[in-house]
């Protein structure tokens, strides 16, 4: 393999990687907000009832978000896996 494609390879690795980091720092901020929307749905019918459908709206949103994120994630460390092998070969 030549000298520049190769490194051009270890670049795209290397940002990828920058890439799915950013993604699950996405994918635990989703966790926190799930987290918090649990709060409302448990609590928030002895403050006022809204709130508990606010919470459960907010709670099928981040969970959404939260399988999305995680199939970014999945598809992010196979394509950085495809890449190295390609090097490797």
């Amino acid at each position: 393999m030549e000298a520049k494609l190769k490194k051009t390879y270890i670049e795209e690795v290397k940002y990828q990687t920058k890439m799915l980091n950013h993604l699950k720092r996405w994918l635990k901020n989703c966790i926190i907000f799930s987290s918090i929307s649990l709060i409302l749905i448990i609590f928030g019918a002895s403050v006022h009832p809204i709130l508990t459908i606010i919470g459960i709206l907010f709670m099928i949103i981040s969970v959404l978000g939260c399988l999305i994120i995680g199939l970014g994630v999945k598809n992010g460390q196979e394509n950085i896996s495809k890449i190295i092998d390609s090097i490797e070969d």
